[in-house]
């Protein structure tokens, strides 16, 4: 047992609900290992590699980032991701498969500026081009890429020729050469014998950013028009993140059949499947196991609070508590994450549903943090 420990993991952000994204693919324990089966990471990876188009279907929180991030992770190879994003652009890129595939060049273009810095691309002059004709004045929020995908970078030659892709056009022209543009970086990333992924896992962000049309409105006329862009006239694969509540949705079957598969990522089934999630973030922040750092009343009642959650939310239920709980531990000065601390920590995450814990004997004040209940 180890105060050190637990400072150690508070010091590292170890169970920090929403870490950087790049960050999400090394962090990811998958679904498939927890639940001994392959109908999530195995399945999306075999959809994507014959080009497929797939629906990751999941509650916000659950994960689907995640799943797509390790399946498309730096070390695979074979696949050209393009993290394409969607929810912090102007509505009519989501709506409108002309102003997608404008988006999607200056995605790529912005991509180029940063794999060939030497080259100057002028990725402000794209956007210009590529939407002047097509889209309304942009946000003031920014949708600056800061990082290009790792294939993009390590293929010098590849970089150079979307450069000159996402260049061929002038100014003023036809939507179906902005879609062809659109082809060619793809033709190009093909060339080089990759498989292009486009990838779109902000989507249920939409109904989360104040100021938008009826989110009801823009889910319709996204599933009506980008789906079928990306699969008629791109035809490359694609992975959606999509949010359990669009599946009942009309605008949602607008998409029948341009989504050729569909992934929904499932729930934790126990415990010690928490237990490896938080043991693999706070891996890389000790030099002992994490199982010796938390009880396993503790790890039960996180599971508990998980699995009585409305939906599967790993980010908040799970991964927010857990990091209240080391806080609340380490101002204690305790040697290990006990279960009042995750009681503690869901009466402060989530206090509208809990009872009075003190019906519970492990809750007692009185019961050292350091051994409530034996540590099996």
């Amino acid at each position: 047992m180890s105060v050190h420990g637990l400072l150690q993991l508070q010091a590292g952000h170890a169970f920090d609900p929403a870490p950087r994204h790049g960050e999400l693919y090394a962090l990811h324990v998958p679904f498939d290992d927890l639940t001994g089966g392959g109908g999530c990471e195995q399945v999306l990876g075999a959809a994507l590699s014959r080009g497929e188009r797939v629906a990751v279907v999941g509650s916000s929180g659950c994960g689907k980032s995640s799943v797509i991030s390790h399946v498309l992770n730096p070390l695979v190879e074979g696949l050209a991701p393009l993290p394409v994003p969607v929810a912090i652009e102007d509505p009519q890129v989501a709506t409108s498969a002309v102003a997608f595939a404008a988006h999607l060049v200056r995605t790529v273009a912005r991509y180029v500026e940063y794999a060939l810095p030497q080259a100057g691309v002028d990725a402000e002059a794209v956007a210009l081009r590529t939407s002047r004709e097509i889209a309304p004045p942009r946000r003031t929020r920014s949708s600056r890429l800061s990082v290009a995908p790792s294939w993009m970078g390590a293929r010098v030659e590849l970089a150079a020729e979307l450069r000159s892709a996402s260049e061929r056009w002038p100014v003023e022209r036809p939507g179906q050469e902005i879609i062809d543009e659109a082809q060619a970086i793809l033709d190009v990333v093909t060339a080089h014998g990759l498989r292009p992924v486009v990838v779109l896992d902000d989507t249920d962000k939409w109904l989360q950013l104040p100021g938008l049309p009826d989110p009801g409105e823009l889910m319709t006329a996204f599933f009506a028009q980008v789906p079928r862009l990306l699969s008629e006239q791109l035809a490359t694969a694609t992975v959606i993140a999509v949010h359990e509540n669009y599946l009942g949705q009309p605008g949602y079957q607008a998409s029948a059949g341009f989504l050729e598969s569909t992934v929904r990522v499932p729930a934790v089934p126990d415990h010690a499947g928490l237990a490896r999630i938080l043991s693999r973030r706070a891996a890389a922040h000790l030099d002992e196991e994490f199982t010796e750092l938390m009880t396993e009343p503790a790890l039960e009642a996180l599971m508990e609070h998980y699995a009585a959650g409305a939906t599967a939310d790993l980010r908040r239920r799970v991964l927010f508590v857990a990091h209240t709980a080391l806080t609340r531990a380490c101002d204690e000065g305790a040697d290990l994450i006990a279960f009042r601390h995750v009681e503690l920590a869901i009466n402060e995450c989530a206090p509208e549903e809990r009872a009075d814990p003190s019906a519970d004997p492990r809750a007692d004040p009185s019961v050292d943090p350091r051994v409530d209940g034996a540590r099996q």
